[in-house]
């Protein structure tokens, strides 16, 4: 009885919002969450916090995407399993995300039998309706992954993954025909309020698509619904559709119940997403609105990519030594800093002395609120006016320098109890743990 309740009442609450905020969702590695991660999760936490603060109801899930090759080889490296592995890490994942402070649901873990078998229903639905062959092919394999590639996983004849020089093998695969789609992709594009990077390059992508390779030479990953087949499926098959899971995650009777789904109205994101993933999921939502289970044809009204945090002027990695750990600082200012780095869509290079200056902002601001209450006058709605228009357009960095403007124009003010609340709730949806 229990569970029919918790049903219906996340039902109740998907179908309600006003808004439906989405990250592209991470793979949980050993390593943990690194600061992109942060900068993604958490900026667009507060963009949620903003439309809360309008009255919008916003759903923001969470889930993982936890099969794929990197946990299966390092778990053979320290003789344990897979899942094993997954678990342990998606627990050191979702402790650093309740540190952040952020207010996504985590819903779903791609590796699970629940999701698992949806992923299934997917390969099943698209056999029944013809979009699914088996035929031997020259086809893309890497030696070190040890696993078939599709054509856009390699680069320069080389595994984008590991950089290893792929063969080519002549071998019996699955194919999703995606190019039965080719007109429809290439056709919506120009409607679609993506950035203008990624609508080129997914123009460009398309001009050369092929049908999309799904199978897998691994364990660690979804079996293939096929008898007597030993193949898994293709990560990506995995991420092509949870969005739609998210809907209705609880729901063990029947899942894609036609018209139940809402379209993404913000999915933000790394720029390395900009065709594959994009474009698997435009081509798997298609095939669900064709067959009445989705309203949309597209998956996404918006999407986001924001930049990339660098340490002077390189990319960040554990290898070079010069890796930020997000765990090493506090969450509000971090956030508060990364917002303060550079354009959301740009990033920027870290520099600790920076994050600093934001801690002695916050002091001085903590300060501001704590003197005793007074009638100096201060023009708030201009104020929130100011950071609201910032956040519409995702200027962050804007946001706190008018944060910085506003505390040395009022600083010496005693303001009012009323006025302190008030901005006591804006700075909290910029840092939700300001006190």
């Amino acid at each position: 009885m229990k569970n029919i309740i918790k049903i219906i009442k996340n039902l109740f609450k998907k179908f309600k919002c006003d808004f439906y905020l989405a990250v592209m969702f991470p793979y949980p590695s050993g390593n943990g969450l690194h600061i992109g991660h942060f900068y993604n999760y958490a900026l667009t936490d507060s963009y949620g916090n903003y439309l809360r603060y309008l009255g919008k109801k916003v759903f923001q899930p969470f889930g993982y995407d936890s099969f794929g090759l990197p946990a299966e080889n390092y778990a053979r490296s320290i003789s344990k399993s897979p899942g094993e592995v997954t678990k342990n890490n998606i627990k050191r994942f979702r402790k650093q995300m309740k540190d952040m402070n952020t207010k996504y649901e985590d819903l779903l873990i791609t590796s699970s039998k629940s999701y698992q078998k949806w992923t299934k229903w997917i390969f099943k639905l698209l056999y029944k309706n013809d979009l699914i062959y088996k035929a031997k092919k020259d086809v893309h394999y890497c030696p070190s992954c040890k696993t078939v590639l599709a054509k856009e996983q390699v680069n320069n004849d080389k595994c984008k993954r590991c950089n290893t020089h792929v063969t080519v093998k002549n071998l019996d695969q699955w194919f999703f025909k995606i190019t039965d789609y080719k007109e429809r992709l290439l056709k919506n594009i120009d409607n679609l309020d993506y950035p203008e990077s990624t609508i080129k390059q997914q123009k460009e992508w398309i001009n050369n698509l092929n049908d999309w390779c799904v199978s897998r030479q691994r364990k660690w990953g979804c079996p293939i619904p096929i008898k007597g087949e030993e193949d898994t499926l293709d990560t990506f098959v995995d991420s092509s559709f949870y969005f739609l899971r998210y809907l209705d995650p609880y729901n063990p009777f029947k899942l894609f119940r036609k018209n139940r789904f809402k379209q993404v109205d913000l999915y933000v994101g790394g720029v390395e997403h900009s065709c594959m993933h994009l474009i698997y999921a435009r081509f798997i939502n298609m095939v669900l609105y064709d067959l009445g289970y989705t309203k949309t044809e597209e998956p996404f009204k918006k999407v986001f990519h924001q930049g990339v945090i660098k340490y002077k002027n390189e990319k960040m990695s554990k290898s070079k030594g010069n890796a930020i750990n997000p765990s090493d600082y506090n969450p509000d200012e971090l956030r508060f800093y990364l917002m303060f780095i550079g354009p959301y869509k740009q990033g920027g290079d870290w520099d600790d002395k920076n994050i600093r200056g934001i801690r002695r902002f916050i002091n001085k601001f903590s300060k501001f609120l704590n003197k005793e209450n007074g009638n100096d006058k201060i023009d708030i709605d201009s104020f929130r006016e100011t950071i609201f228009s910032h956040t519409e357009n995702f200027k962050f960095n804007k946001v706190v320098s008018s944060f910085m403007i506003f505390l040395n124009k009022n600083k010496n003010k005693n303001i009012s109890k009323s006025d302190k609340k008030e901005l006591l709730k804006l700075i909290r949806i910029y840092m939700p743990g300001f006190k």
